[in-house]
């Protein structure tokens, strides 16, 4: 019945640890080999972390990634890769707008995340760079690397407080041409320079238009799949438009209530537990 299975990376996929779980490579492997069910990245992380990601997970996890909220599409094999990135413009009112604000923010290209310098201490947290052995690119500033960028900016993240991103809405919705996510909670907690732990939330900005659900669908007319045939797990405010557009919804355990809310299944395990072969029985 189902013939693509979408998996968001943190807080679905990935354990905090910043790992598949075992069970879940030989599931979703499963899945592919006896059952021809395609397995699909689809996560805000860049091109270069979702591969090294999938790496993880074997060959079938290789053939197919959805990178930076959907602003790149990524096929094995194929020497043209669908990129939609933010104007110059764009980026130096975003920057604009966090600075008036006392925000934090940072951006992807296709290879890193890029973030102030001053910010470096939450990474101390994040095992993922740790993992694949690769320094996060933090600058000491942010205005003037942006100029002289050449690698496109597809996304660009704002953090802070759910108050604060409330009130930055405001100018941030000023911008034209923009897609804003919902709001997210980051998988792991953030320490301040003192070492206080504090929950923080962000949104991902795309070009107007780029969402996870906007390369589903692209994907899926590449495949010849209907969307009625396509499975899709998540658990955060970026991955909302991702379930709606698809056949089957699964929300994680630890899903925020929104994403519930719209799920046809809601998982009995969080990222951090496995879901086993119990997958297979669910989707088969």
């Amino acid at each position: 019945m189902y013939k693509m299975l979408v998996l968001d990376l943190d807080g679905t996929l990935l354990n905090d640890e910043k790992n598949i779980p075992e069970e879940n490579v030989e599931a979703i492997n499963k899945l592919y080999e006896d059952f021809g069910v395609i397995p699909v990245i689809a996560t805000a992380k860049p091109l270069e972390v979702a591969k090294f990601i999938a790496r993880q997970g074997g060959e079938a996890f290789g053939k197919y990634i959805i990178s930076t909220n959907g602003a790149i599409l990524w096929k094995a094999g194929s020497k043209e890769t669908v990129s939609r990135s933010l104007s110059k413009e764009q980026i130096t009112r975003l920057v604009e707008v966090c600075e008036a604000n006392g925000l934090e923010y940072e951006f992807m290209t296709t290879k890193c995340e890029v973030a102030d310098y001053k910010y470096s201490y939450r990474r101390t947290i994040d095992p993922m760079y740790d993992n694949m052995g690769v320094p996060f690119n933090y600058q000491t500033n942010m205005r003037e690397y942006i100029l002289g960028q050449a690698d496109p900016i597809p996304l660009f993240a704002v953090n802070g407080t759910e108050e604060e991103l409330k009130d930055a809405m405001k100018d941030l919705q000023t911008i034209q041409g923009l897609q804003i996510s919902d709001l997210c909670i980051r998988t792991t907690p953030e320490k301040d320079p003192e070492g206080n732990l504090k929950t923080l939330g962000y949104v991902d900005i795309m070009r107007e238009g780029v969402t996870k659900a906007s390369a589903i669908e692209m994907l899926a007319n590449d495949l010849r799949i209907d969307k009625k045939e396509i499975i899709a797990v998540g658990d955060g405010g970026n991955d909302k438009e991702m379930l709606e557009a698809v056949g089957l919804k699964v929300a994680m355990k630890n899903a925020k209530p929104s994403l519930k809310e719209i799920a046809d299944v809601i998982t009995q395990v969080d990222n951090n537990e496995g879901r086993s072969r119990k997958i297979c029985k669910c989707i088969i």
